[in-house]
């Protein structure tokens, strides 16, 4: 018996430290390029610890990313995309494949957005595998074609003893460069709608509609955070909220 509960112990540690292995050789897809405001934010892998992101660290998939009520923080990913989070906002990147350095496969970036505000551009997977590349919200999901856009989502949360349901704004801007596919196509089970004019977006208001027709839009929550990575030294005290 004393035998047998020494092997299993020992096949446990083996299990064990092989994680441990894997996930220390586990590629980074990204890093924390700047981090404005308070400065707090987190990153935390499943079952694991949070630790503190501070500009410079390494982002790996299946991390939670969030960050603190007065923090923006910018995210630079190895395909040289882009994502900036707001105040309040969780984002995590679920897939994340860059055939570069000699290795192969079908590349794919996919992500979500749990809640918060959000600015993406997109990289070099996009423009090879734009198929292969989207952004979930709680009601929606975001396909993607060389673009630059941005969103506000909600959560569903409790207010006043009622439910309410989650929801998602979507606007796409001004591509960065010479990107002729600029667009973006938002859909849930309920319906789809395709963005390819700069300045124009589609709501969904809840989890039981589909994304409203296209119509101007501009997202005033993330332009005005956006507004603490380009002041000069703005990288100490709070973010301003709307």
């Amino acid at each position: 018996m004393k035998l047998r509960s020494v092997g299993i112990s020992l096949v446990a540690l083996g299990l064990l430290l092989a994680a441990a292995v894997a996930e220390a050789q586990a590629p980074s897809v990204g890093r924390a390029s700047r981090i404005t405001g308070d400065q707090l934010s987190s990153a935390q892998a499943p079952g694991g610890a949070v630790r503190k992101l501070a500009e410079g660290d390494s982002l790996f998939a299946g991390e939670r990313i969030r960050t603190g009520g007065g923090t923006v923080l910018q995210l630079e990913f190895t395909d040289k995309s882009r994502m900036v989070l707001g105040p309040n906002t969780e984002f995590e990147v679920e897939k994340y494949f860059q055939a570069a350095g000699g290795s192969s496969g079908e590349e794919a970036f996919t992500s979500r957005v749990f809640k918060g505000a959000f600015r993406f551009v997109s990289g070099l997977i996009a423009r090879r595998r734009h198929q292969n590349v989207r952004i979930t919200v709680a009601v929606a999901t975001i396909g993607i074609r060389g673009t630059h856009f941005e969103g506000e989502v909600t959560e569903r949360q409790e207010k006043d003893g009622k439910t309410v349901d989650a929801s998602a704004q979507v606007a796409l801007l001004e591509p960065e460069g010479s990107d002729a596919g600029n667009a973006i196509v938002v859909e849930n089970k309920f319906g789809s709608v395709t963005i390819d004019k700069p300045g124009f977006g589609t709501e969904i208001p809840d989890e039981k509609s589909p994304p409203s027709p296209v119509r101007r839009m501009q997202l005033r929550t993330i332009d005005n955070v956006l507004r603490a990575l380009r002041t000069p030294g703005g990288t100490g005290g709070p973010v301003r909220r709307p």
